[in-house]
């Protein structure tokens, strides 16, 4: 979806460009938004791994600072849940 069409979807304002910020479990976290998520990152999604397109969208430092904070397969479901949301996709 294009920034335009997913700011129209969820009446957020576009970005181009810009960062995303999160906050999970007290730490915040500051992605790309989706139209400079990097290929490879697109490609592990397409692939199945996950936890690799969540590594090189987050970048390594944020990364270990993620998974000290996660442990579980519902940690990551959560922390999906809540970069989503601020996304604009899914349900609240």
């Amino acid at each position: 979806m294009a920034t335009r069409q997913r700011a129209e979807a969820t009446g957020k304002p576009a970005s181009p460009g810009g960062n995303l910020a999160v906050t999970w479990r007290g730490k915040k976290f500051t992605l790309p938004t989706p139209d400079r998520f990097p290929l490879a990152a697109m490609e592990a999604e397409e692939e199945g791994r996950h936890l690799t397109a969540l590594k090189l969208i987050l970048g390594a430092d944020q990364y270990s600072t993620w998974r000290a904070l996660a442990s579980t397969a519902a940690d990551a479901e959560d922390f999906s849940t809540v970069v989503m949301q601020e996304l604009g996709r899914g349900n609240p």
